[in-house]
């Protein structure tokens, strides 16, 4: 088979696994004929994709903010909306990003603007991992934590972001999420809602001063009792709200 015959399917994700299996400029080689090998191993990929893998986990990357990130079957793939929570985050000075995943807020914030002390947070050895596979050599302290459990000086920071599991019933997600995307990132229990209150409750019991920015879904704010500020995402829907700890 040569590269030309799968380029023209015109099928983006196709041409993303081609282009993850020779590791070259396609387009540049179209009139490349794939070696047995490069072959089996494109059909290997492909037949992930035909049984909807998300074709970020089988190329191991993703987008987020203007940036490229590894990711892998132990953290969630970014979504577009998460990224308009940054231009709200920037003005802080020491941020903590709880359940960080594969750390695309905090490493995006600290590449925008590199003066940001930032912290990155998760429960998950397996997510703290890709974390600081996608920090480098940036200067990003990361640590493995339950909520805040772990996290020492909690007064240093100015901000706290999470963007933890909030997901109520698992079985409406889609199936490629349901059964791909790791189940610790996305249950929040009953109503979706159970370790976001705790962290609030874990918060409220420190002397922590500062602004808590949470992402959630539209219909859990009512069950948020505290003061709060809604932020709208790109779609209009209440994606955040901050908090103000005096």
């Amino acid at each position: 088979m040569k590269v030309i015959d799968i380029l023209r399917k015109n099928n983006p994700d196709l041409n993303e696994i081609l282009k993850n299996t020779l590791k070259k400029d396609i387009f540049q080689n179209s009139d490349q004929v794939l070696t047995k090998k490069e072959y089996n191993k494109y059909i290997y990929l492909k037949n992930k994709y035909i049984k909807k893998m998300p074709i970020e986990y089988i190329v191991k990357k993703a987008y987020f903010d203007k940036y490229e990130f590894f990711v892998n079957k132990n953290v969630l793939i970014p979504r577009i909306e998460t990224s308009d929570i940054l231009q709200y985050l920037n003005k802080y000075k020491n941020i903590l990003d709880i359940g960080t995943g594969s750390g695309i807020v905090g490493i995006s914030l600290k590449k925008n603007n590199p003066q940001l002390k930032i912290t990155l947070s998760d429960i998950s050895k397996k997510a703290i991992y890709v974390a600081k596979k996608n920090k480098g050599l940036l200067d990003i302290k990361i640590i493995q934590s339950d909520l805040i459990s772990n996290i020492k000086n909690i007064d240093q920071f100015d901000c706290i972001f999470a963007n933890l599991p909030y997901i109520s019933n698992m079985k409406n997600l889609p199936y490629s999420v349901k059964n791909y995307e790791p189940a610790i990132a996305l249950d929040g229990g009953e109503n979706g809602i159970y370790l976001i209150l705790k962290l609030i409750q874990e918060i409220t019991d420190t002397s922590w001063k500062g602004d808590l920015y949470l992402e959630l879904d539209p219909n859990q704010i009512k069950y948020i009792k505290n003061q709060k500020e809604i932020i709208k995402d790109r779609f209009n829907k209440d994606r955040f709200i901050k908090i103000r700890f005096n």
